[in-house]
């Protein structure tokens, strides 16, 4: 049986650097990007810590009467680790 093998191999993929996030105002401008140049299992590591975060403060923030405090911070976690597996999407993609 012959191992499948990436192509392009997956120590070569790095973030690209193109998807944005923390969108605000009236016309939702982005106020952050994923910094290209990131390796992808340093890239996914850091998505799988804050998204780890992002469910531990979103459970706090469904069981806690107070937990708006929570349910922000968790929003904020899951949007920062969506663009970086996002980013690393794009740069995983075949170019058409």
């Amino acid at each position: 049986m012959s191992k499948i093998v990436p192509d392009p191999p997956l120590s070569s993929i790095t973030t690209l650097g193109v998807v944005t996030f923390g969108d605000y105002g009236e016309n939702q401008k982005p106020l952050f990007r994923v910094n290209s140049g990131m390796p992808i299992e340093q890239a996914l590591e850091h998505a799988s810590t804050l998204l780890f975060y992002s469910k531990k403060l979103a459970m706090e923030a469904a069981m806690d009467v107070r937990g708006e405090q929570y349910a922000w911070a968790a929003h904020y976690l899951c949007e920062m680790g969506k663009a970086v597996v996002d980013d690393l999407t794009q740069a995983m993609t075949p170019s058409s």
